[in-house]
């Protein structure tokens, strides 16, 4: 089968996975090669493009029988014209867990081209999203940039503590843990290397330490286990959806914050033969199903039709009560405090219950948060049952009033009630879909409440 891959990545970095002897890889950091008179890459432009002329400029026998578009929020390219396009088009969308805005570009591209097929292959605990913006046949799936690096399972591991990644500003809560290793007297190595390199790292050290950049299932869980490492990994939500493939304990150990970290370094650093037995686990659970030969064939049963899994989310239920609703600010305040989680290591929200469950539902997911919802005593059964058909019960905190030290809190500025009161510390309050009238902006302006930021849907009210 023609391939035609389009990717925002470059050949010496997450090169694409082949998914066919016939494919042509293509992107701006690609250069147009031939091999035996066979075009093997193209260069395309950097950001928005019409693709209909690029498929026209190709050899009738490689004209494309799928299009495959890998691409993410900062759109260093990004193809349009797909209408144009006969053969069917797989989008492939990479991180929406950071970046400005990056949620809501994705989503704007999805919706603005013609795909028969979507994909999520870093954040599954944002398919609800695309679900809820009306997206139809969109899943997850994982690793399909991991290579293998054959090598034999290692019985002789070094006692040490190995990291193999970035360590940029981008990444203040991974510095931050390293930095609490290292005062701590922990036998910790942090750096970068080769994908070969790195899987070799993985393959001889007691313990590979991983943190995500903002509860994304990265692609290091696969890589360390894929080369026969013993990995400690930050604790995901439900959502992301981990645990569907991998069992902690079993084929990984996880930590929840600091404390939690030394003390399990500290216990497996001293227990190698433990190390060895869940490495060992966690790479026959790798190789039975998250091979690129195995992502391979997933990928192609997706393009090509094949019927969607369930989701793990209870989030993209249709039948549940605020899906799709207002949209647009609850992706914009979602969005707000995914950029506030990259910079703190802990955050106290309360959503009040005049902003409802479903908005609870949509921050549960950032584990940063301590999530609370603010309900009267009466009408807590109900909440909390909402927020059971939402799969988020067990990750939100109800009572009649806000915890100590909260940090914001989410309320509804339709609702009268939620403007009133003492509280004059920082307050969030989202505006719903309809256009706010001049009466809204009287109540929030005489309540202390002003805009954020130059938004006309959020609001806040200072000491």
């Amino acid at each position: 089968m023609n391939v035609l891959f389009l990717t925002f990545t470059h050949p010496g970095y997450m090169p694409p996975l082949v998914l066919s002897d016939r494919q042509i890889t293509a992107g701006p950091g690609y250069e147009t090669t031939r091999v035996d008179g066979r075009v093997a890459s193209l260069n395309v432009p950097l950001g928005p493009f019409d693709l209909p002329p690029v498929i026209a400029a190709l050899p009738d026998d490689q004209k494309p029988e799928l299009v495959v578009v890998q691409m993410d929020s900062y759109e260093n390219f990004k193809p349009l014209g797909l209408s144009a396009v006969r053969a069917p088009k797989l989008l492939l969308i990479a991180d929406t867990h950071h970046g400005d805005g990056a949620l809501a570009k994705m989503l704007d591209y999805a919706r603005s081209q013609p795909f028969d097929r979507v994909a999520l292959i870093h954040d599954p605990h944002h398919l609800h999203w695309f679900a809820e913006a009306g997206i139809k046949d969109v899943r997850y799936l994982p690793n399909i940039n991991v290579r293998d690096f054959e090598a034999p399972f290692s019985e002789t591991r070094s006692r040490r503590i190995d990291f193999v990644g970035q360590l940029s500003a981008n990444h203040p809560r991974r510095r931050y843990l390293i930095e609490v290793m290292r005062s701590a007297g922990l036998p910790i190595r942090a750096g970068k290397a080769s994908a070969a390199i790195a899987a070799g790292i993985y393959g001889k050290s007691q313990i590979t330490f991983n943190c995500s950049l903002n509860g994304d299932l990265n692609m290091r869980v696969f890589e360390v286990l894929g080369a026969g490492g013993f990995l400690v990994t930050d604790r995901l939500s439900p959502q992301a959806g981990l645990e569907t493939f991998f069992k902690a304990g079993e084929h990984y150990v996880d930590y929840e914050g600091e404390a939690d970290l030394l003390e399990k370094l500290a216990y497996y650093l001293a227990r190698p033969e433990e190390c060895l037995k869940i490495a060992r686990a966690g790479q026959q659970a790798y190789l039975a199903a998250h091979t690129p030969d195995h992502r391979r064939r997933e990928v192609l049963a997706h393009a090509g039709g094949a019927p969607v899994p369930p989701f793990h989310d209870r989030r993209a239920n249709p039948d549940l009560p605020g899906f799709g609703l207002n949209l647009f600010e609850r992706v914009r305040l979602y969005e707000m405090f995914q950029t506030l989680c990259l910079e703190r290591q802990k955050l106290v929200v309360v959503v009040d219950e005049t902003a409802g469950a479903r908005i609870a539902s949509d921050l549960a997911d950032l584990r940063p948060i301590e999530l609370h919802v603010r309900v009267a005593p009466e009408r807590s059964a109900a909440m909390a049952a909402a927020l059971a058909d939402l799969g988020v019960a067990g990750q939100v905190r109800l009572a009649s009033q806000p915890p100590p030290g909260w940090n914001f809190m989410v309320r509804d500025v339709r609702s009268p009630e939620a403007i009133e009161g003492g509280d004059r510390r920082a307050v969030l309050a989202l505006v719903g879909a309809g256009a706010m009238q001049a009466l809204d902006r009287i109540r929030l302006s005489t309540a202390g409440f002003a805009p954020i930021g130059g938004r006309d849907w959020l609001f806040g009210r200072k000491a």
